[in-house]
């Protein structure tokens, strides 16, 4: 998406306030030019607090200037963002006839990345817990701070390094690249982890099943044999249907006192069953109640001997004791009578019951050896046998082939289970609350490697030999890790972190990235390249430029500019003259 600086303007506070008046932003490049002290950092500074960045103003812009405001284009369409100045985060946008208001980096941030990037990215901090993209962690790769931006590629206040790898982390989104530590909540991940394993324990379960069934010398195979031979035997015991209709018809009158007797007989065995139910527990309630006869005949003993302690005649010590143990074993006597009464009846019940079943089954048998004459008798008996074995036949094979199909359609499920599985385990890595380098990230560390050489060839930085990124897109040079701490300084350090900047613009413009194409530096004087080399830095970036129409944009503010400017770019010159000193600032009424 093409999103382009077009002006920035600080607003005065008040009638004696200061302003800027409007700044109009070149195609390319745009310079703000001016001697030291006529307040070209305040004018870079205010480009970045109205873009949403977090650094600090002087006390007088701050106590003077009301706002600072930038006008943008999306995709050529106008957007004003107006950030009022102070302690609070305060910004109102301004799209065609919208207007909204952000208080907070985080609902800023959701807009802000949407500019460039179609999906949200939510990261995870360095306390585990979700966190915006902010605008104020992305700017550090796109701006150079004056102060400490020169002594590192990447560099934010401690308090605003907050985001798990966070430097590599906006370099992933810059270039287009999915998050290393994308956010995942915990309950998340855990039930996407406990759904795995649910979808486990069911294949396992599954494949318990159709090890079963295959051993049960189950041949695939063969059901398409048994198919055609079930249609085979159906066939043929339809045409043989008028010798089967004889044979019911001739046995029918057996058939049906069969099954009166066999009726019967069920019924008596169940009452049996009923009866040596009972049987049983009447035998364990006596013997519990033998145990409790015992124990009250030992005491009505023991209060005997414990009589002759007492050494009088008509002693009454334990006649309480004594009354009550006989009456309970008088009692528990009668019951033990009773019960075993009972458990008598229940006894020759069933010895009655196990006759009349004894009578039955010769009954039962009687009739089968009647009826087995009966069909020998008849006409139809020489194709008994056959229709008997045809039958017995159709009936192994209808088993075989419903265990055929059973195992047809466990197997089935077992293959969709595999499947979920394989679902399961891709919603546990993508829940996953740490991220992965993944092999992705080749080409663009590759890509970032080659172009970082080549920039440093451009400003001829002759006090370095190798440049390349890492696996995490550490930058290395000359084998050690880039850092405020290590050797490189002055020109050098200034040329790696220029060189830094344009590689990662160029790589990402080339990926179709999420780089917005800005570059602002923040340069004084001491920081300032031999013009040559500077020519040679502008001059690629206009081939850059042209190589991607309309995306890149650089401001920079210089002491004495010397670089030849083409048409269409800019260049702010403070307008103002207080006390003899041209400033940047001043009073829009005079």
């Amino acid at each position: 998406m093409s999103v382009r600086l077009i002006s920035f303007q600080y607003l005065p506070r008040g009638l004696d306030g200061w302003g800027s008046g409007l700044l109009l932003f070149g195609d390319l490049f745009t310079a703000v030019q001016g001697a030291n002290g006529t307040g070209k950092t305040p004018i870079m500074k205010g480009i970045m607090q109205a873009l949403g960045h977090e650094v600090e103003l002087p006390p007088d812009v701050l106590r003077r200037c009301e706002s600072a405001q930038v006008n943008l284009t999306v995709e050529g369409r106008p957007i004003t963002l107006t950030r009022r100045l102070g302690d609070n985060f305060d910004i109102e946008l301004v799209d065609g006839g919208e207007k909204r208001s952000f208080h907070s980096q985080s609902a800023y941030a959701k807009w802000f990345v949407s500019l460039f990037s179609s999906e949200p990215r939510t990261l995870t901090n360095k306390q585990n817990q979700e966190s915006e993209l902010y605008a104020n962690v992305l700017f550090p790769a796109l701006w150079v701070d004056q102060d400490y931006g020169w002594t590192s590629d990447y560099w934010t206040p401690s308090n605003r390094n907050f985001i798990q790898d966070q430097r590599e982390e906006v370099i992933r989104f810059l270039v287009g690249m999915p998050p290393r530590h994308p956010f995942r909540s915990r309950v998340e991940f855990d039930e996407a982890k406990d759904s795995l394993q649910r979808i486990e324990r069911l294949i396992d379960l599954q494949r318990f099943a159709l090890d079963k069934l295959r051993s049960s010398d189950l041949n695939v195979s063969e059901e398409p044999r048994l198919l055609e031979r079930r249609e085979e035997l159906r066939r043929e015991l339809t045409a043989n249907g008028e010798a089967i209709e004889a044979f019911r018809s001739s046995t029918s009158v057996f058939d049906r006192e069969i099954g009166a007797i066999e009726m019967q007989r069920d019924e008596l065995r169940n009452h049996q069953s009923a009866l040596l139910k009972r049987k049983g527990q009447l035998t364990l309630v006596l013997s519990e109640l033998d145990g409790e006869e015992e124990i009250l005949t030992a005491n009505v003993q023991a209060t005997d001997l414990l009589r002759q302690f007492c050494g009088l005649e008509g002693c009454q010590m334990f006649a309480t004791s004594e009354r009550s143990f006989g009456r309970s074993l008088l009692f528990l006597k009668d019951q033990i009578k009773d019960l075993q009464a009972s458990n008598r009846d229940l006894s020759q019940q069933s010895q009655a019951i196990g006759e009349k079943l004894k009578a039955l089954d010769e009954s039962l048998n009687a009739k089968r050896n009647e009826r087995a004459k009966t069909i020998k008798a008849s006409p139809q008996a020489e194709v008994s046998a056959k229709l008997e074995l045809l039958t017995k036949e159709l009936v192994d094979i209808e088993l075989k082939i419903a265990r055929l199909q059973q195992y047809s359609a466990e197997s089935q499920r077992f293959e969709k289970l595999l499947n979920e599985r394989e679902q399961k385990i891709a919603a546990v890595a993508a829940a996953r609350l740490k991220g992965t380098k993944g092999a992705s990230s080749g080409d663009a560390r590759r890509m970032l490697s080659d172009a970082m050489q080549e920039w440093l060839m451009t400003l001829k930085t002759k006090n370095t030999k190798t440049a390349f990124f890492d696996d995490d897109f550490v930058l290395y040079v000359d084998g050690s890790k880039f850092a405020p701490t290590t050797h490189q300084s002055g020109s050098t350090r200034t040329r790696i972190v220029l060189a830094f900047h344009a590689a990662l613009l160029e790589v990402s413009l080339a990926l179709g990235g999420n780089h917005p194409g800005w570059l602002l530096f923040d340069a004084p004087k001491q920081h300032e390249l031999d013009q040559k080399d500077f020519d040679s830095y502008t001059d690629r970036l206009q081939l850059v430029a042209g190589k991607y129409p309309g995306r890149v944009q650089v401001v920079f503010s210089v002491a004495d500019l010397k670089t030849q400017f083409q048409p269409g770019d800019e260049v702010w010159e403070p307008p103002f003259t207080i006390e003899g000193e041209h400033r940047f600032l001043g009073s829009l009424g005079k």
